[in-house]
């Protein structure tokens, strides 16, 4: 922390930024007078629910511009001059992040008043360059919402893709290279670890009321150099503020499985039960207004929101797998009895007081919201706001399911709590000198909290299911400190008709991360009796084994955690130049520079062991370009060629082995260039072209930095076995593992994570055209946006190289597979004693392999008589080599799924590839008898389903990994002549003629036989889904305040209400799915153990029906 302190005091003064977002917007236009520019007029614009003044003149050209003003409104703005009339705007409406137009035409006094109203929207005077959105209070009250996301309120804009977790993608980009500011700090989960990308994710939380937000701003491709820090998409959103009118709220909604559909027909043509008993509240209060008429203004929330529902797998559950049949005669309950009565008795032999309890607890959802925020008018130069927000959430998490039945000790609470605080400082020296600064502070705490300390304890055979008890094997040492430093300083120079802005924004991150798998122990068995006999004393009955501790030598600590810092820096300068009245453009230079304020630990043996394999690549390598130099001398040019791509090839793989574990990535800077344009094609801004071409640099999640810190095979001592060896023991004392580690002392392993040493963070170019024009009375948007991939991450594993066979040439029965086989390096034979306990080498580097391209049309229409439509398609295409889509190296590698050199993945469809989405909307409000109003809602979105690939399960090419080799898809010829292994009733023919029936009958297998099935390359069948809101509202007065009751019901997937077939999810929804119907069973030979009718697909149990909520809000 102090070598932070040290570093920002130094940086404060220069001029540099990552990521600085947006909290305001602004006015600008021109003042002329028969054509000819007014020099000197003076702009007035006054923010009227708060008396906030702000002011300037215009300049030599007539131009005027006025940022960091609030956002929203209303607004009245006076133009004036001496011996000409004042021209006064009323109703004025400022979306965030962007400046109005005002062009202004004075002519001379005649000594009346010109007054204009304005209604308050910019519409095509917008001054964005790229695709952008903005949403104001009014909007997202009216959005159909159940989980109060910002997703449920994002997904309008047509380049956003929702999963059913709140998960937002953008233009086909992962959510984790997105970011979320609110009021101009950062709420996206920088460390990576929610579903949802953004803090208190984890504990199912949202991250913010949506009744505290004022506004929010979507930015796909803002060429604005301010707004860095992404290459997905951006949201900004702003908070709600005090004025001189006091003005509160509140509000709660409802519902439970009365409000939830009973049934759907699910994929096997049955319909579904009706829906568990569940209970949803949500209910807070606002208030704000003025400490001091003009000047100091607060606004303060309070939020509550609790769900709970009951385990539908729990005990005797006749869901489960564990009831339809028996294990020795025995139906699955029975045998789970009996053993929890050995469970006891064994423990207790060993002086451990061990029972833990059968009866699942009902899930639950919990969170507290609060916040406060001030505002102060200094003075007409200056304004400073402070805020403060609080996110306290819990939930309880690891329940059964269908096929695993878990006691109760293996779930957890995940405890989260999130405090953000924020200061910024909007000045105003002179009419040509703006400053903006800015300063927050996140500090996040999440922990899981397991229910009960044990050994993990899993048991197959159970029933038709598996039996688990004891501390879930990832959650015994799992905590996540996080906090994250932003200071922003951006300077505006106003020069005739160029805008020129120099800024300064700075991240810093401290990261304290426990993780430690296996903590307890992990004890696998194939059935009960095996688990009996291990108990007893036979070590052969014992399936695998796993155990990982803190090598306490080096640590010090059993419960060692990686601390480390990091930062994101750079330089930028832009300038806004008005060519012409009606052409804007806009160009700047930035340099991110990354950095790592922490080294990982020197590991000797392997630095050591990479340094060998470093000069023995580098030996080959010499060989083949010698080679290829006499094939060149011989005029044999084909073989030369050949030997060229085989040095190239092996050089590659030397400059792999250049790495260290105290290797730290490159803090080398990072370029982008960006330029925007602004093209009114009339001076009625009817026609605009808008776009741009720039690079955009993100950052990676921090958790893949954690690894690099974590496993350097020094600070945690790993040790496994995949049989019983001679001398291990069932030990029930979870802090007392060290005798079975003393047995598999000669098989402990180490997992080494390193860095490519020019590791750079994500980056790309991005190109956007965008078209704007109103016809017939209709607002069209069209934006082609494409994306060009700089640096991206790729994922090796270096203990494992080509052998120089295929799949064909290494089984006969797969003549038609040629993909590369694999062979580990780290062996003893290989790699000498010391680094044969080296297991994995999980190598994080670099790619420019990948792109995506989105095509969008929208049209919108509001009418004067209340009703708002819209409507908008969107094509997306997107490729990537590895769409990281784990938190941890080994996976980001294993389900990395490719048909080649799993080391060199080829590019495949994204994770995130959802081609075609639709969304039409539909809001009308009528206000009539003086006290009522009515509104509604509706929103159709229709997509392609989510994207998913088919794959083996097993490791076929020997590459360590177990579950990323894509499936082959054989014709029946090829399936003829595969070889099959007999397992759960399934004769080898019987296996043949299922696979042929399975494969003639899926749609995208039975168009694609003797191929490879592309990484994500299908998607589930399109979905269509209707949303409805519903308000009526009583308002009445009393003196100058105006009281409003509202009541509200909103239905998501409505369509379900009426058509059981309706409106149906697929069970991934959104996000990325893989299917392994096919076993990889060793040595050539495959089990297909499924029927032929055998569907991969399943529908979501609770999206596929239609979801109700009640709510009640009082405001004045």
């Amino acid at each position: 922390m102090k070598r932070f302190l040290s570093f920002f005091g130094v940086m404060l003064f220069c001029v540099v930024s990552a990521v600085a977002q947006v909290t305001t917007s602004g006015i600008t236009g021109k003042v002329t007078t028969e054509g000819e520019a007014v020099i000197g007029a003076t702009i007035q614009a006054v923010h009227v629910p708060s008396g906030t003044h702000y002011g300037t003149t215009t300049n030599l050209n007539g131009r005027f511009d006025i940022q960091g003003m609030r956002a929203g409104g209303p607004y009245k703005v006076e133009i004036s001059y001496v011996g000409y009339e004042t021209k006064v705007y009323n109703e004025l409406y400022l979306q965030l992040g962007e400046a109005l137009t005002l062009k202004v035409n004075l002519k001379e006094d005649s000594k009346e008043l010109n007054e204009i109203v304005v209604v308050g929207r910019s519409g095509l005077d917008a001054n964005k360059t790229g695709a952008a959105m903005s949403i104001n209070a009014k909007q997202i009250q009216n959005m159909p919402s159940i989980s109060h996301s910002i997703a449920d309120i994002t997904r309008l804009n047509p380049q956003i893709n929702v999963s059913q977790s709140g998960a937002m993608t953008f233009a086909g980009a992962s959510n984790r290279y997105n970011s979320f500011q609110v009021d101009g700090a950062m709420n996206n989960d920088v460390f990576g670890l929610t579903s949802n990308g953004q803090n208190g994710g984890q504990a199912g939380s949202q991250p913010i009321s949506l009744e505290t937000i004022d506004q929010i701003q979507v930015n796909v491709a803002p060429f604005d150099v301010r707004q860095s820090g992404f290459t997905g998409g951006s949201i900004n959103a702003i908070t709600k503020s005090g004025t001189n009118e006091f003005h509160g709220s509140l509000y709660g909604d409802w519902n439970n499985q009365n409000l939830i559909g009973s049934k759907y027909k699910m994929m096997n043509g049955k319909n579904s039960e009706k829906y568990e008993e569940q209970q949803e509240y949500h209910f807070g209060a606002t208030i704000g207004g003025p400490i001091i008429k003009d000047k100091l203004f607060f606004f303060a929330n309070f939020e509550k929101a609790n769900k709970t529902y009951p385990n539908k797998y729990g005990y005797r559950s006749s869901a489960s797998k564990l009831t339809p049949s028996g294990t020795n005669g025995k139906d699955g309950w029975a045998v789970v009895d009996e053993i929890m009565s050995f469970i006891t008795a064994s423990a207790k032999q060993q002086g451990v007081n061990y029972t833990p309890s059968l009866a699942n607890p009902d899930i639950y959802q919990k969170s507290t919201k609060a916040g406060l925020k001030l505002d102060w008018n200094i003075n007409e130069k200056h304004k400073f706001m402070l805020s403060w927000r609080l996110n306290d959430a819990k939930q309880l998490n690891g329940g059964s399911s269908a096929s695993t039945f878990k006691a109760a000790d293996q779930q957890y609470d995940f405890v989260s709590n999130t405090n953000t605080f924020t200061a910024e400082l909007q000045s105003r020296f002179s009419q040509s000198v703006a400053n903006e600064f800015r300063a927050s502070y996140v500090r996040v705490r999440d922990h899981r909290d397991p229910i009960a300390a044990a050994p993990m304890i899993q048991i197959s055979g159970v029933g038709n299911g598996t039996f688990a008890t004891g501390t879930e094997y990832s959650s015994a040492a799992n905590a996540l400190d996080q906090d994250t430093y932003t200071f922003t300083d951006n300077l505006t120079l106003y020069k005739g008709n160029h805008t020129f802005t120099f800024g300064t924004h700075n991240e810093f991150y401290n990261f304290k991360n426990l993780f430690i798998q296996n903590y307890y122990g992990c004890y696998y068995f194939n059935n009960p009796e095996d688990f009996y006999g291990f108990a007893n004393g036979d070590y052969t009955k014992l399936k695998q084994y796993y155990y990982t501790c803190a090598n306490e030598a080096v640590t010090g600590d059993p419960r060692w955690a990686a601390e480390f810092g990091a930062g994101q820096l750079g330089f930028y300068v832009q300038d806004k130049w008005d060519v012409t009245d009606n052409f804007q453009l806009t160009y700047g230079l930035r340099a991110d520079i990354p950095l790592c304020f922490d080294t990982p630990t020197e590991n000797p043996t392997f630095n050591n062991y990479a340094k060998s394999m470093y000069d023995k690549y580098g030996e080959i390598a010499a060989n083949y370009s010698n080679l290829a130099a006499q094939a060149y001398n011989a005029g044999d040019i084909e073989a030369a060629n050949a030997y060229d791509r085989k040095w190239y090839e092996t050089d590659q793989v030397r400059q792999r082995w250049d790495c260290k574990t105290n290797q730290k990535m490159s803090s080398a800077p990072m370029w982008s260039p960006r330029v925007g344009f602004r093209w009114k094609l009339d001076d009625a801004s009817k026609y605009v072209i808008r776009g741009g071409a720039g690079i955009f640099t993100g950052r990676i999640p921090f958790v893949w930095l954690s690894n690099n810190i974590s496993n350097t095979g020094i600070q945690l001592n790993s040790y496994s076995t995949n049989a019983g060896v001679n001398g291990m023991t069932l030990i029930w004392n979870p802090n007392a593992q060290k005798p079975n580690t003393e047995v598999l002392k000669a098989s402990g392993s180490q997992l080494i994570n390193v860095f490519d040493k020019n590791f750079r963070f994500s980056q790309n170019a991005r190109f956007s055209l965008g078209f704007d024009f109103r016809a017939a009375g209709i607002d069209w948007t069209f934006d082609g946006i494409y994306s060009k991939t700089l640096n991206d991450v790729v994922y090796r594993n270096l203990a494992y190289d080509l052998d120089g066979k295929t799949v064909a040439e290494t089984y006969p029965s797969l003549s038609f597979d040629n993909r590369p086989m694999f062979a580990r390096q780290t062996t003893k034979a290989l790699a000498g004693a010391e680094a044969s306990n080296i297991t994995n080498i999980y190598h994080l580097g670099n790619t420019s392999q990948g792109y995506s391209y989105s095509l969008s049309l929208k049209a919108a229409k509001s009418f004067a008589f209340g009703l708002d439509l819209s409507a908008s398609y969107t094509y997306t295409q997107s490729k990537s080599v590895n769409s990281g889509t784990n938190s941890v190296a080994q996976s980001n590698f294993r389900y990395n799924y490719t048909h080649g050199n799993s080391n060199e993945p080829e590019l495949g469809y994204s994770a995130y590839n959802i081609p075609h989405k639709i969304v039409i909307s539909a809001f009308y409000t009528k206000e009539y008898a003086k006290h009522f109003s009515t509104t509604v809602g509706l929103i159709y979105t229709g997509s392609t389903g989510a994207p998913y690939s088919v794959y083996y399960y097993g490791d076929l090419n020997g590459d360590g990994a177990d579950g990323n080799d894509l499936m082959f898809i054989p014709t029946d010829a090829q399936i003829d002549q595969m070889s099959f292994k007999a397992g759960s009733g399934y004769t080898e023919e019987q296996q043949r003629a299922n696979m042929k029936q399975w494969l003639a009958s899926d749609d995208y297998l039975s168009k694609h036989r003797g191929e490879y099935f592309e990484r994500y390359a299908a998607n589930d069948p399109f979905e269509h889904h209707f949303d409805f809101h519903f308000a009526q509202g009583f308002k009445f007065n009393t003196g100058k305040y105006v009281h409003k009751f509202e009541l509200t019901f909103d239905v998501l997937n409505i369509g379900n209400m009426f058509n059981k077939e309706w409106g149906r999810y697929s069970s991934a929804a959104g996000s990325a799915s893989y299917y392994s119907p096919v076993t990889y069973a060793k040595n050539g030979q495959f089990q297909f153990l499924h029927d032929g009718d055998y569907n991969m697909h399943s529908y979501s149990d609770y999206y596929s029906r239609w979801r109700g909520q009640i709510g009640l809000k009082y405001t004045f």
